[in-house]
């Protein structure tokens, strides 16, 4: 062991082992030192010469032969603190009497000597005198034997948290709940999460899975997350959460008696801490939550009713209902003004609203009375709670109003915090732009086409749920604007945009549908950002199928049409496979159902297949009933020869697995909003089952039928990617112990996949 030590490794430890360490080296090469402390030394001196790189290396040092002090060191710069955790752990206070960091400037020479090999940071450490001293020495040498089986362990770089958390809520979007729970297990090892963080992350992950009764009715969760600082995306969550669970029903019949009784049960009255302040949250269902519980006070406001009213689109299902519901319910308030009388009810009720933590109705309040020194500062507190952009400058515009005279006679400390939230604009080292606050869909593609902080910009999207998304939605001018900003950057900048795919789709998208047409060029922006990405994982591609829905749906003029069927093209040559031959064909499926514009965009489509064609016949041999069926109805679709399947055809009936199995007299339903699909499915299953009966469904809400059909189906195939949540609850409750068929994909290859699955 000695003999294989290096003549470098041999040279330092010469240094070590000579005065005045009472044991020298040319003893231990020699073994003439004393075999119990050559017994000691042999596995550290194993240790420097072939031991595991993140192993400690610890020797000892001698006096009248006996070990009286250990120096230890780690191999490098790192681990100096874990070091003496480690030593701290393995000898504790029984064994260990002193331990000390030596200097880099110490003339200890042996701990110079360990110093100048590793480059680490060196501890010198002794026990008590006697038997503990020796104990202290088996325990190290064991310590020794240990380290030298030790396994190697190659820690994983941590991924930043921003790529994480775009992550989840990409997997959030296709609902692949599996991956979503992965990511979440990922945030967890940052080791940035506390107990509060992870009742956040549970909420947003079944919301984002439509999960919202399981949020609404879980009480205790929302009472414990009303009284904390909730984000703002979890706030939205829970509202919604509540309102879809115990409102959407009332509010799509109309009756609005029972609508607001409805809300004083299930969400004011319980849940009164959640209405605090909406945070300046324009998603509908929170506007109205929000409206509603102004609307239930015994002295609503009718400013507050008709702001909140006028936030609601104008094609929103509730809007006229909610248009009733914000008309005046009292005498109009005369306008405020700066000096003059003031109802003292007035007054009392909002410090009634302030006192009770009402803080959006207690600034619509304070806002319209007279400004006094109290008002101010109460208004300023009001603020800095709701803190939303538009809160403050609504504030500041206040302000300007007042007479200076008056503003002069605040508190310095008020007139500070005035300052503090006009906030002089930063500038960027980089380019000595102005970095103003970013509160909008423009000024956040601004900054990063700008080549601002993009971290900060990156930290703004927290709050996009508080931005406009009619700037960017309301004609297709604006539109190309935004899609023009983002899709020209590159470096970091493309990189922000492209983690920020799962916001603005959320943004643009309201239940899975576009807001209006205008929003083409946008849903075009994020197909190429998802399609020009170095890696495509499973959850991108699901993402691209379920864009390329969308845009299919909205409609697409001729060179869109041939671009977006070009970017499928370079997507698939990337991850053309048998692993992936479900999604292909589902994507031939869509764009063969869909209309195309021109003889141009049906040729680029027929050319896709193709490309799919040729790339099958290298795996034509794994290609099952299943696989196959799916070519046979897409060449049909686009006219094709079953002729250019070439090796792809329906194997052999004795050869075929699937007719093992004998489903005559069984039913198979299908559920999906697809039905293009659901028939392609039901007529291949007929053919590749004999005797058996399949029936499909669309409902999207609970009824007679899709119970019953649940209840008496042998297999229920349920495509939730392309479903309604109502119709999935009812499902379920109609199944009982039974679980249906999940489908990952909406078309026909998937649908019938699902089914091949289940059976084997």
């Amino acid at each position: 062991m000695i003999a294989d030590l290096a003549p470098s490794e041999v040279a330092w430890l010469q240094v070590f082992f000579s005065a005045p360490n009472g044991l020298n080296w040319h003893s231990i090469e020699q073994r003439t030192a004393p075999q119990g402390l050559i017994d000691h030394i042999l596995p550290w001196l194993h240790l420097v010469g072939s031991g595991p790189p993140q192993t400690p290396i610890m020797l000892p040092f001698v006096r009248s032969g006996e070990i009286v002090g250990w120096y230890a060191t780690t191999r490098g710069p790192a681990g100096a603190f874990e070091l003496k955790k480690e030593l701290m752990g393995w000898l504790g206070p029984t064994y260990l009497d002193q331990i000390e960091a030596m200097s880099g400037d110490s003339p200890d020479p042996m701990a110079m000597a360990m110093r100048q090999r590793y480059d680490g940071i060196v501890y010198r450490f002794s026990g008590t005198v006697g038997a503990t001293t020796a104990r202290m020495a088996d325990r190290l040498t064991a310590f020794a034997n240990l380290a030298q089986r030790r396994p190697l362990t190659n820690r994983m770089p941590v991924r930043p948290v921003g790529a994480i958390r775009s992550d989840f809520e990409r997997a959030l979007l296709v609902q692949d709940a599996e991956r979503a729970e992965a990511l979440i297990a990922e945030l967890r090892e940052t080791g940035r999460l506390n107990e509060e963080n992870l009742k956040y992350l549970d909420v947003r992950l079944k919301a984002g899975l439509g999960l919202w009764p399981q949020i609404a009715r879980d009480h205790w969760l929302i009472k414990t997350l009303s009284d904390l600082p909730m984000p703002v995306q979890i706030l939205a969550d829970i509202i919604e959460a509540l309102y879809r669970t115990y409102l959407d029903d009332l509010e799509k019949i109309g009756d609005a008696p029972a609508l607001l009784d409805a809300f004083k049960q299930h969400l004011g009255t319980p849940y009164p801490r959640l209405f605090a302040t909406r945070r300046g949250i324009r998603t509908p269902r929170v506007i109205k939550a929000f409206l509603l519980f102004e609307r239930v006070l015994d002295r609503p406001n009718d400013a507050l009713l008709t702001d909140l009213a006028s936030l609601l689109p104008t094609d929103d299902p509730g809007h006229m209902l909610f248009a009733g519901l914000a008309a005046p319910v009292s005498a109009p308030a005369p306008s405020p003004v700066l000096e003059g009388p003031v109802s003292a009810s007035d007054e009392d009720e909002a410090e009634q609203a302030f006192d009770d933590g009402q803080y959006d109705r207690a600034f619509a309040l304070y806002r319209d009375l007279p400004l006094s020194k109290r008002s101010v500062q109460r208004l300023l507190a009001c603020v800095l709670f709701i803190d939303a952009n538009d809160t403050c400058q609504s504030l500041l515009a206040r302000i300007d109003e007042a007479d200076p005279a008056f503003v002069a006679t605040l508190a310095d400390p008020v007139r500070k915090r005035i300052d503090d939230l006009r906030g002089a604009p930063q500038r960027d080292a980089r380019d000595e732009a102005p970095i103003t606050a970013v509160d909008s869909w423009f000024a956040w593609a601004e900054g990063l086409a700008a080549g601002r902080d993009i971290s900060a910009l990156a930290q703004s999207l927290d709050n996009a749920l508080t931005w406009d998304v009619a700037q960017i939605t309301r004609d297709d001018a604006a539109s190309s604007r935004f899609a023009g900003l983002l899709g020209g950057l590159s470096g970091e900048a493309a990189q922000a945009a492209r983690r920020a795919v799962p916001a603005i789709f959320n943004a643009v998208f309201v239940d899975g549908t576009p807001v209006h047409e205008s929003g083409r060029p946008i849903a075009i922006l994020l197909f190429d950002l998802l399609a020009l990405d170095d890696t495509l994982t499973p959850t991108d591609l699901e993402l691209l199928q379920l864009l390329l829905g969308q845009l299919l749906t909205i409609g697409l003029s001729p060179s869109d049409y041939r671009n977006l069927v070009s970017g499928l093209e370079d997507v698939q040559l990337r991850v053309g496979s048998y692993a992936h031959l479900t999604w292909s064909l589902d994507i031939c499926e869509a764009l063969a159902i869909a209309p195309a514009p021109g003889e141009a965009a049906r040729a680029a489509r027929r050319q896709f297949f193709l490309l799919l064609v040729g790339q099958a016949q290298l795996f034509a041999h794994r290609l099952e009933r299943q696989d196959v069926l799916p070519f046979i109805l897409l060449c049909r679709d686009y006219g094709l020869d079953s002729e250019v399947l070439g090796a792809i055809t329906l194997p052999e009936q004795a050869e075929a697995d699937i007719e093992t199995h004998d489903l005559s007299g069984k039913m198979i339903a299908i559920y999906t909003l697809a039905e293009a699909a659901a028939r392609r499915a039901r007529a291949a299953l007929l053919e590749m089952f004999p005797g058996v009966r399949v029936e499909t469904n669309a409902d999207t809400v609970a009824t007679a039928r899709l119970t019953s059909l649940a209840k008496a189906a042998d297999i229920f195939v349920f495509a939730w990617k392309s479903s309604s949540h109502q119709a999935y609850y009812c499902v379920k409750d109609a199944m009982g112990t039974r679980e249906p068929v999940m489908v990952a994909g909406k078309g026909t290859a998937s649908l019938l996949r699902a089914v091949l699955d289940s059976l084997s």
